[in-house]
């Protein structure tokens, strides 16, 4: 599959207009999700809809988020996912109270079943992690992307992730699925940001952080499966895409910058992931591995391996949690 790699203005801007929504999950960390809502109000592209999904416990954030938007003069709606209606939410922010933590899936999800209600065929999507900000161009990047390479039936855009703070690294262009380990692991980490796509090798799935399709793509493939509560759903996304004939790739002039996990501890260097972090992971990979793999004897093996390797960094009481996942049934 040849992709295009140099955009040039091959369309005009008036071709740029189709509506975006941009889908950003809120888990407590409002200053983060505030960052990320102005850095998106800064971009040059206008037809779009921002819908914040509060995925808390408890009220605070999201009235926090409320509090935030009144006292800076923002056009808001205010609502909750049982009454989601983008039909008749117009403004450019839809603020939105999830019922309960579902997970990373599930809470995407409510904006996703609310753009699909909406039937808006013509539209993009754009899941965007609440821990990044985006440069000026980068959604038009991604659409004028997709235009020109139409013909290669792009399921899932990935953009160019930049560390947040760190900002001449790359953080990741995407990610390739280890068989061996049954682990993913990130593509590009650490690399310089100026690196050329053709120096990269393809990529498995699209980094969760920014995922960026078309409602064509979200009617047929469907939404994010709700089994992981929080890890693989972005891969369990990829092998469904590529199962009904889509392609994934990353546009690498839509630049994100990402402070990686920063509000449940999942950053992916091993040493910061939090407990919790650690722990869905684990249950996540199992599921992933039950539906495409089968749980066989190898499985079970690199799971031994990977919790000796946190046994031997002095993590005990983890190992113990990990065992149990591993092999209860």
């Amino acid at each position: 599959m040849t992709i295009k790699t140099n955009l040039t203005n091959d369309f005009s801007t008036k071709d740029l207009n189709p509506k975006v929504y941009i889908v950003i999950l809120n888990y407590r960390r409002t200053p983060d999700t505030i960052e990320c809502i102005e850095s998106l109000l800064e971009i040059n592209y206008s037809n779009y809809q921002v819908l914040v999904i509060d995925n808390s416990e408890i009220e605070s954030p999201f009235q926090n988020l409320l509090d935030w938007a009144s006292l800076k003069k923002i056009e808001f709606d205010q609502t909750d996912e049982k009454r989601l209606n983008l039909i008749e939410n117009q403004k450019q922010i839809v603020f939105i109270k999830s019922e309960k933590n579902k997970g990373f899936a599930s809470g995407n999800n409510i904006g996703l079943r609310a753009i699909l209600d909406a039937q808006k065929g013509d539209s993009y999507i754009w899941l965007l992690n609440n821990d990044t900000i985006v440069d000026k161009d980068s959604l038009k990047e991604q659409i004028l992307y997709l235009m020109q390479n139409q013909h290669s039936k792009i399921g899932i855009l990935g953009s160019k992730l930049i560390y947040y703070f760190k900002r001449d690294s790359l953080q990741a262009v995407g990610g390739r699925f280890n068989k061996k380990f049954f682990i993913s692991e990130h593509i590009g980490e650490g690399e310089s940001t100026i690196k050329s796509k053709s120096k990269f090798e393809k990529i498995d799935y699209v980094i969760g952080a920014s995922m960026f399709v078309t409602y064509k793509f979200l009617k047929e493939v469907g939404t994010l499966n709700e089994d992981f509560f929080l890890y693989y759903e972005e891969l369990d996304w990829a092998y469904r895409a590529q199962e009904k004939g889509w392609f994934l790739d990353w546009c690498p002039d839509s630049l994100v910058f990402h402070k990686e996990g920063a509000s449940i501890g999942s950053s992916y260097d091993s040493k910061k992931k939090s407990f919790f972090s650690e722990v869905q992971i684990f249950k996540s990979r199992k599921i992933f591995v039950k539906k495409y793999y089968r749980l066989k004897l190898r499985f079970y093996i690199s799971s031994l391996l990977l919790i000796l390797n946190r046994v031997r960094k002095g993590k005990f009481k983890l190992g113990v949690e990990l065992l149990k996942i591993t092999f209860n049934k």
